[in-house]
């Protein structure tokens, strides 16, 4: 599959020559927020792309008239139990936020594995305090699953995560 055609953007298998738009979608402060970790520099998110090529992670770039407007992906669970899920994550650059790009992207992404990936079950995940990306889950048609309390712990502060799922 090489890309998905949505409404007013369209999701392309990522490539190294992303890698910068990839980077700035971790980088500003609300988003940094987020994520446990986010590339420092353009050698980072290279290689944090490269690893998303191996066949464990499905990483697609989010353009709009062929601009980079963010990313989204789904991770495969490799243990022979758990192979009918997967996890899904996203990031939209800054310039591109408050579009419905990340609820686009979530729904087509969804549906792909859901009906041609053999998966079952897809969750995502996100802060508590995070009321942009629970609104995608939900506008996905997620539900939520439960909240995982004092479930990461960074920057001296311990956060909730919102576990959500959809299910075949």
């Amino acid at each position: 599959m090489m890309s998905i055609k949505g409404k007013g953007f369209i999701l392309k298998l990522m490539t190294i020559k992303d890698a910068q738009g990839y980077l700035e979608c971790h980088k500003d402060k609300e988003a940094k927020k987020n994520f446990m970790s986010v590339p420092k520099n353009l050698k980072e998110a290279r290689a944090e792309i490269k690893e998303g090529l191996t066949g464990e992670k499905l990483l697609w770039a989010i353009k709009v008239d062929d601009k980079f407007a963010g990313f989204i992906h789904l991770k495969l669970n490799k243990n022979p139990k758990h192979k009918h899920s997967a996890t899904i994550g996203y990031g939209i650059h800054p310039e591109f936020r408050g579009r419905g790009l990340a609820t686009g992207a979530t729904k087509l992404v969804t549906k792909y594995g859901l009906n041609n990936l053999g998966l079952v079950r897809i969750d995502g995940w996100c802060r508590t305090f995070n009321k942009a990306s629970a609104r995608v889950m939900e506008k996905a048609g997620y539900k939520l699953e439960g909240i995982l309390r004092k479930n990461k712990f960074k920057d001296g502060k311990y956060l909730d995560d919102m576990i959500w799922a959809k299910v075949k």
